[in-house]
C-alpha cells in the first residue's frame, strides 16, 4: 500500500508522519513531495526531484533517520533523491503513477507494507489524489485557532524569509486557508482517513487504531509514548485579541460545525 499524509500547515502532519515512520511495519518520508509529480514522465520527474532538492537542500530530511544530523542533512538528502531516481529508473521508464512510486519505495525500504511520503500541501490538491484508486490518503486537522498560533510564530521566525510567506503572513489569511482545507477534506471525506489532531492526542490508541485498521498495519506498532496533549489551546498565550477576534470572524461557523465551540 502507498500512503500520503496531508493537512494544513501546523495541524501535526509532522507528529503523524513521524508515528508512522517509526511504526515497524510503514516508511513515510518527510516532505519529499514525489505525488505533486504523478502524470510526468521520468526526465521531468526527475528535474522536479532535483528542484525539490534544492528549494530544501537542508532544511529538513527527506528520511527522518537522519534527522539528527543537521550538518549532513543537505548531502542525504541529495543521495536520498539520487537514490530514490535509480530505483525508480531500474524498474520504470514511463509515467509516473501511484503504482510505479510504491513499487520503487518498496526496493528502498524492502521491510516496509506500507510507504508513502507527508506533505501537509498535499490537502489543497485533494480533488486530484481523490480519482486515483492505487491511493491511500491520510488527513489531519486540527483547531483553527491554534493552527494560527503556531503558523504565526513560524512565518515570523524560521519562515520569514520564504518568498511565499507573505501570502499567509497573519490571522485571517491563515484562517481563510484553513477553512478552505477544511471544506476541501469534508468534501471528500468518504474517500480520506480523516484525523483530528485533538482527538489524537487524547486517546491515541483508539485513534491509531482506526488508522491501522484502515492501512492494515498493526496498531501495536504505533509509539504512542511520544504523544502529548499540552500542545492543545497554546493560542490562548500565542494570539492577541484582535487577532483571536479575527479567526473568529473567519473560521468560526466552521469551528463550530467540527465541535471546536460546543
Amino acid at each position: 500500500m502507498i500512503l500520503m499524509i496531508g493537512g494544513h500547515p501546523r495541524s501535526g502532519t509532522t507528529l503523524l508522519q513521524t508515528l508512522c515512520d517509526l511504526h515497524p511495519e510503514m516508511a513515510m518520508t518527510n516532505e519529499f513531495g514525489c505525488f505533486s509529480f504523478l502524470g510526468q514522465s521520468y526526465w521531468q520527474y526527475a528535474r522536479n526531484i532535483f528542484d525539490r532538492w534544492r528549494r530544501v537542500q537542508g532544511k529538513w530530511a527527506f528520511d527522518i533517520s537522519y534527522a539528527d544530523k543537521p550538518k549532513l542533512l543537505k548531502s542525504n538528502n541529495l543521495r536520498f533523491a539520487l537514490r530514490h531516481l535509480w530505483r525508480f529508473r531500474q524498474q520504470y521508464r514511463e509515467e509516473v503513477t501511484a503504482v510505479s512510486l510504491e513499487a520503487t519505495y518498496r526496493a528502498m525500504f524492502p521491510n516496509a507494507q506500507v510507504v508513502g511520503d507527508k506533505w501537509p500541501h498535499y490537502l489543497f490538491r485533494m480533488n486530484e489524489y481523490v480519482q486515483n484508486e492505487d491511493l491511500n490518503r491520510l488527513v489531519i486537522y486540527r483547531d483553527c485557532r491554534d493552527v494560527t498560533s503556531s503558523f504565526l510564530v513560524q512565518a515570523r521566525g524560521n519562515w520569514k524569509d520564504a518568498d511565499w510567506v507573505h501570502k499567509v503572513n497573519n490571522a485571517e489569511k491563515i484562517a481563510a486557508r484553513w477553512v478552505r482545507g477544511v471544506e476541501i477534506m469534508e468534501k471528500h471525506a468518504d474517500k480520506l482517513i480523516i484525523l483530528q489532531y485533538e482527538a489524537l492526542m487524547h486517546e491515541p490508541e483508539k485513534e491509531l487504531a482506526r488508522v491501522s485498521e484502515a492501512i492494515g498495519v498493526d496498531p501495536a506498532g504505533f509509539p504512542t509514548d511520544m504523544i502529548n496533549p499540552g500542545s492543545i489551546g497554546k493560542y490562548k498565550k500565542g494570539l492577541t485579541p484582535e487577532e483571536l477576534e479575527t479567526v473568529m470572524e473567519v473560521a468560526g461557523q466552521t469551528m463550530e460545525r467540527l465541535g471546536y465551540l460546543s
